[in-house]
């Protein structure tokens, strides 16, 4: 899935949703915005990053403290930023603050470049799972940003990053499925060369029929981000469908890596086995981009009868 427009005379071709970050310019960005940034963000060579978690305010994202004053011609930004992806190597991040202090909701995003005087990275966290991704937390201290970089409409931050969670959670969910099929295919492989008791393990019902319901599972998944992904392209409100996929999907990959992981037996506890890798990836899965929790919660207040 993906946008084309064009902007003046230079031609946006697609900003893809496999992209966490980008599509928060992709859908709220001015015409000036997306001609500066989309180059370098379809090459590659622009790596983007979103800021909205803090240490006290993930998946509550109107509890966040980091605030921007108006300051002449642009904003004085501060506050600091948690579990931020690329934000080490990154060049830009698309990052929220608080602007209305009477308004819990008021919040607006910015374009902020990281060499700006102010932004810094304080640590580099060390993850269990998704080690070959940065991760650090950020600091902002009076950071100032022209108002051209106000990315969105100013207070409405809020909503408009509530719209773009509904693409990372798509997007989190189909990560997870390809994650989970590529360990039944590994453990597929591994039951059925590894010998046991006369034969190979495959040869066991009990291991043949839970790793057949471990791909019926898969590919229930499967269906239920594609049918997340239709509905979002096609316009409608997938709030409350995608939180319930978010949540199921997520949760059900992680009970299939841990049946892959099992029957891998001693190998399986080994960090030089694939399947290891994929077991510790997986558990981000059911905490970033809304914990499970949040996810069923969001999924029940739009089911109650009014």
């Amino acid at each position: 899935m993906g946008l084309a427009s064009t902007s003046g005379g230079f031609d946006v071709t697609v900003l893809v949703h496999t992209d966490m970050a980008s599509p928060h310019v992709m859908h709220v960005g001015s015409e000036a915005q997306l001609e500066r940034l989309s180059p370098g963000i379809l090459s590659g060579e622009l790596i983007t990053a979103v800021g909205v978690t803090e240490p006290d305010a993930g998946s509550d994202v109107a509890g966040m403290r980091t605030t921007a004053v108006r300051d002449g011609a642009g904003w004085r930004i501060n506050g600091t930023k948690m579990f931020i992806t690329n934000a080490v190597y990154g060049d830009v991040v698309f990052l929220a603050a608080r602007t209305d202090a009477e308004n819990r909701y008021g919040i607006s995003m910015f374009i902020v470049e990281k060499d700006r005087e102010g932004f810094s990275v304080a640590q580099k966290l060390d993850k269990h799972g998704w080690r070959c991704s940065d991760t650090a937390e950020l600091v902002l201290d009076d950071v100032w940003v022209p108002d051209e970089n106000l990315l969105g409409t100013e207070h409405r931050g809020f909503y408009e990053i509530m719209k773009n969670f509904q693409n990372e959670r798509m997007v989190i969910s189909a990560e997870a499925v390809g994650a989970a099929q590529a360990a039944i295919d590994l453990t597929l492989e591994h039951t059925q060369t590894r010998r046991a008791f006369g034969g190979v393990l495959f040869d066991k019902q009990a291991i043949r029929q839970r790793l057949a319901m471990a791909q019926a599972k898969v590919d229930a998944c499967r269906a239920a981000v594609y049918q997340g992904a239709w509905m979002m392209e096609s316009g409608l409100d997938a709030t409350k469908y995608m939180s319930g996929v978010k949540a199921f999907a997520n949760e059900t990959v992680n009970e299939v890596m841990y049946e892959c992981t099992q029957f891998h037996g001693g190998m399986g506890f080994m960090t030089e086995t694939p399947v290891v890798r994929l077991y510790r990836d997986a558990r981000i899965n059911t905490i970033g981009g809304g914990a499970t929790e949040v996810m069923l919660e969001e999924v029940a207040k739009r089911s109650i009868v009014v």
